[in-house]
């Protein structure tokens, strides 16, 4: 055994753990669930003792440094040295002592600088001997271990958190949260919270907002139990940005009345003095508690502020209200607590104010204040502190979402956020110096697991996840996976559900599942359906494998973070895919739309069979929390709500053939005289292996097909007669090395005896061979090209591109670092694209961009562009009239639901190799795909548009 080597479990005898008797509570109960911890994992609970008067050979102790004369004794003795935690915030270390008191041979002691340092180091430990932090949430059994030896590289001291207030916000709770804690906890009681508090501290947060649609935290614990609690483990409490000086919003509705206090209107300018005595009462409550306090007021239940006319009676107003607020601290609360300013919706306005109106940017009032950012509710950054601001003294917050109820449309399900979306988004924000508050809406908090978890960590020890670390999604998602799964998974099982997770969350994302519909992907166009049926149909078999397959101890948390919401979300992706081919055939008069109704019917069924699988799941532990309306939503909440359509095709009374292509809406049918044409000149340009025709029979009985005029060396069919009851697909594929040098087309007909329908193929093989590298060919007039696949990127000493993997629409994208630098025209990094086309003319450039937001007041999200030698442009990505997290401005909300933005360039090219060279120059704008279209041509309407051209 190695000299440092502790043995926690040996030989069915666990190290007792001390608990000093000068320990705070907080620690003690933290202890239990430590012992608990340790049983979990080897079936048996550690004794805790208050002293060290019962030796034994190994001992754990468990210690605040300031509360603690052990440790005291042990520096004095040269054993330990606090030196290096004392003093500092939320500061830990763990250390394998030798000899550390007569009748011990081994002590293992966890201490913390202050109550939450001990609480972080003891789940440390938790940690490392396998029990994740989702034991509880996400089912995550530990692996059963019969000894627990414990290896010299547990020691070491951890680092001050990069984030002051880490924490989450149980937010949107009704139907699934709130019926959940009824049913399991009796509401929203101090039962329910000593496991959210649990969870918050086991990920090394300190901060919540608590649930309050129709509940109030320091009421219903019962009472203060709630406050209570929170202030015994550490945890601070924050209110909303609508609910002030320490009042929850239900509160309100409890206490008013016109013969209290309080008056009935929650009005400052009609109700001034009922108000603050509201608040005054608030703040004599619950200042004994740590918090953080909510100032300033919005109107009722997240709604603009009543009682005023324009933008300066708005801001005279709240001044009045913070002024009059930080009086009432000063009096009755404690003015060391921390207190917060949220700059959301409507109070962006009052604090930047207009070319007209001094904001409250420059108030002296705000001066110790955090100031709350908030993103556009949709994971994009607005509004960050530009340079001058960066010096508040009372630093900036951020609140992120993972979950919104609100225009344009909500989304509360289950998980759709990828974490490279929060990696490029939060890496950004604490890059602009926000760097005191990082708070999330995880909605049900259950189903966000994931990202939660992510998010929790990137706060903590940014410079792990942070910006240094490009693959921060990719490393972070194979840790998770390995602390879930703690040691029963091979390499390649834990490779599958990485994949699992990144591909299915970014599936999910392409489309918020409440804003999917039928119509969203095109049924025909760019194969699109065809394509994202395929990626679900194989993620839905892994994922049933991976069920079938884990060892047992793995399946309750797979199931319950993995399996669950991702075989749902992907069971919704292919039921409005169904639906979408249903009306799709249905409108082409083909009976095979007949078999689509049924699977939508299937996906209906499936949809209702595993959410009541779930809410039986485990005995019935999460019951409630599968409620959340989920599917097509037709305004921005569930009201109106439904299923899919279905359209049901009759028959024609007998056989008759129908053709078309599968990536065309038209079809093709008999005709006198001479039979209709179908055109196939794809194999006129490289990269298109085949072409797929869909031969239909439209009426009862089956049709005799056949093919004719298939001498050809450069095509291949994969039949020539086929007896077509519904529908069969005819591939004709292209053999590129038989091509010949000059075009030639040969004719195919397809028939049944009755109807004919010729198909024409062209094909000719294209001198490629000395075209640059990278150079992306035209397809029928339209080049497309993925951001990462540039010909050349240009670094400058100002900053350089970086490629974000898994990455919004298109699966990737490029953004410039750093990511606080608006670089002048034509100084910043570029990348270089190229793309060939077959004639010189006019054409469309169409930029593809993530749906980011200006971060300064009047931003436009510029880039530059130079085509071939044209002079350099700097072009704006989005309009005069763009509003960032505005649902009233039609260019935002159609941005953000289709995860976009297009920026359409006239351009004049010429045949052959033409460059693209985009500078960077705005920050928060991500590059994502180009798109290059001649102008006798258009883009077919489609969701995700052509797939990326061939190219050398």
């Amino acid at each position: 055994m190695g000299k440092k080597e502790f043995e926690l479990v040996k030989d069915g005898v666990c190290a007792p753990i001390i608990i000093e008797t000068t320990e705070c509570e907080g620690v003690r109960k933290i202890a239990e669930k430590s012992a608990n911890d340790i049983c979990l994992v080897t079936g048996i609970t550690p004794e805790i003792v208050s002293e060290n008067d019962e030796k034994s050979a190994n001992m754990v102790l468990y210690t605040t440094v300031k509360n603690s004369k052990l440790v005291t004794e042990l520096c004095k003795r040269g054993k330990l040295s606090a030196e290096q935690v004392a003093g500092k915030r939320e500061v830990y270390g763990i250390q394998i002592i030798e000899q550390p008191w007569e009748g011990t041979e081994k002590l293992l002691v966890i201490y913390g600088s202050e109550k939450r340092g001990t609480i972080y180091g003891i789940f440390a430990l938790s940690e490392y001997i396998g029990v994740s932090p989702l034991v509880f949430f996400g089912d995550a059994k530990p692996k059963y271990q019969e000894e627990l030896v414990i290896d010299e590289d547990i020691q070491g001291i951890s680092k001050e958190p990069s984030v002051k207030y880490r924490g989450f916000f149980i937010n949107d709770e009704w139907p699934c949260f709130g019926n959940w804690t009824f049913d399991h906890f009796g509401g929203f009681t101090a039962k329910m919270y000593d496991k959210v508090f649990e969870l918050l501290l086991r990920l090394k947060g300190n901060y919540l907002w608590p649930a309050m649609w129709t509940s109030s935290f320091a009421l219903d614990g019962p009472g203060e139990e709630n406050a209570r609690l929170a202030d015994m483990y550490g945890v601070i409490m924050g209110n909303s940005h609508h609910e002030p000086c320490l009042r929850a919003s239900e509160e309100w509705d409890i206490y008013r009345g016109e013969n209290t206090p309080y008056g009935n209107a929650w009005n400052y300018v009609a109700n001034k003095e009922g108000l603050l005595n509201y608040w005054k009462d608030g703040l004599i409550r619950s200042s004994k508690y740590e918090n953080i306090i909510t100032m300033g007021m919005r109107g009722e239940r997240d709604s603009i502020m009543e009682g005023t006319k324009t933008l300066q009676d708005n801001i005279n107003v709240l001044k009045d209200i913070i002024t009059e607020q930080l009086k009432l601290i000063e009096k009755y609360g404690d003015k060391k607590m921390p207190r917060l300013l949220a700059i959301y919706k409507e109070v962006e306005r009052y604090f930047y104010g207009d070319g007209q109106t001094e904001g409250l940017r420059s108030w002296e009032g705000l001066e110790d204040m955090i100031l709350m950012f908030c993103e556009d509710n949709y994971g994009n950054m607005r509004m960050l502190p530009d340079k001058e601001m960066q010096a508040h003294k009372g630093g900036f917050g951020m609140y992120y979402h993972f979950d919104y109820h609100g225009s344009p449309v909500s989304y509360e399900w289950v998980n759709s956020t990828p974490l490279s979306k929060i990696w490029e988004q939060m890496t950004e924000c604490y890059e602009y110096g926000v760097r005191e508050v990082w708070i999330v809406n995880v909605g049900d908090l259950k189903g966000n697991e994931f990202p939660l978890s992510y998010f929790m960590n990137l706060a903590y020890d940014f410079d792990t996840w942070g910006t240094a670390c490009k693959e921060s999604p990719k490393r972070f998602t194979e840790q998770w996976i390995a602390l879930q799964f703690y040691g029963r998974l091979s390499k390649e099982e834990k490779s599958q559900l990485a994949d699992l997770l990144t591909k299915g969350i970014w599936l999910a994302n392409l489309r918020k599942p409440e804003s999917l519909h039928s119509y969203v992907f095109h049924p025909a166009h760019y194969g699109e359906t065809d394509r994202m049926l395929d990626m679900v149909s194989q993620l839905i078999e892994q994922l049933e494998n991976l069920l079938k397959n884990l060892p047992e101890d793995c399946k309750d948390a797979y199931y319950s973070m993995i399996y669950y919401p991702l075989r749902s979300s992907m069971n919704l992706i292919q039921m409005q895919l169904y639906a979408g081919k249903n009306e799709h055939y249905a409108k082409q008069g083909k009976k095979i739309a007949n078999e689509y109704a049924k699977l939508v019917t299937e996906a209906i069924a499936k949809d209702k069979a595993l959410a009541k699988e779930f809410s039986f799941a485990f005995d019935g532990k999460w019951k409630g929390m599968e409620l959340g309306k989920h599917i097509g939503f037709r305004k921005w909440n569930e009201d109106g709500c439904r299923y899919p359509l279905r359209m049901q095709v009759e028959p024609f009374d007998r056989p008759r053939l129908v053709v078309s292509r599968k990536d065309q809406e038209a079809v093709h049918v008999k005709n006198y005289g001479q039979p209709e044409r179908i055109a196939v000149d794809d194999f006129l340009y490289p990269g298109t292996e085949w072409v797929d025709i869909e031969a239909a029979n439209d009426g009862i009985g089956t049709i005799h097909c056949t093919v004719t005029g298939t001498d050809c060396r450069w095509l291949a069919l994969n039949w020539t007669k086929q007896d077509i009851e519904q529908q069969e697909v005819l591939r004709i594929s292209c053999n590129r090395e038989a091509l010949p040098e000059t075009k030639e087309t040969i004719c195919l007909e397809l028939s049944d005896g009755d109807t004919v329908v010729a198909i024409e193929v062209s094909g000719q093989k294209k001198q490629t061979a000395q075209l640059p590298e990278m150079t992306f060919y035209e397809k029928d007039g339209v080049v497309a090209i993925l951001a990462t696949h540039y010909a050349e990127c240009k670094e400058k000493e100002t900053g350089r591109w970086i490629e974000l993997e898994d990455y919004g629409k298109s699966g990737c994208g490029m953004k410039a670092e750093p990511v606080t630098e608006n670089f002048t025209l034509g100084k910043g990094p570029s990348a270089v694209y190229r793309a060939y086309v077959e004639q010189e003319g006019a054409y469309t450039l169409e930029v593809r961009s993530a749906p980011s937001n200006p971060l300064e007041s009047g931003g436009k999200l510029q880039f530059g562009l130079r085509v071939n030698e044209e002079p350099l442009q700097a072009i704006s990505s989005v309009s005069e009239t763009y509003a960032g997290g505005a649902p009233e401005n039609a260019e935002w909300s159609e941005g953000i639901l289709a995860h976009m933005h297009k920026t359409d360039l006239e351009v004049i090219l010429h045949e052959g190799v033409n460059e693209f060279e985009v500078f960077a120059m705005d920050a928060g704008f991500v590059l994502e795909e180009l798109l290059v279209v001649r102008k006798d041509k258009n883009i077919l309407p489609s969701y995700l548009g052509p797939e990326e051209s061939w190219h050398v």
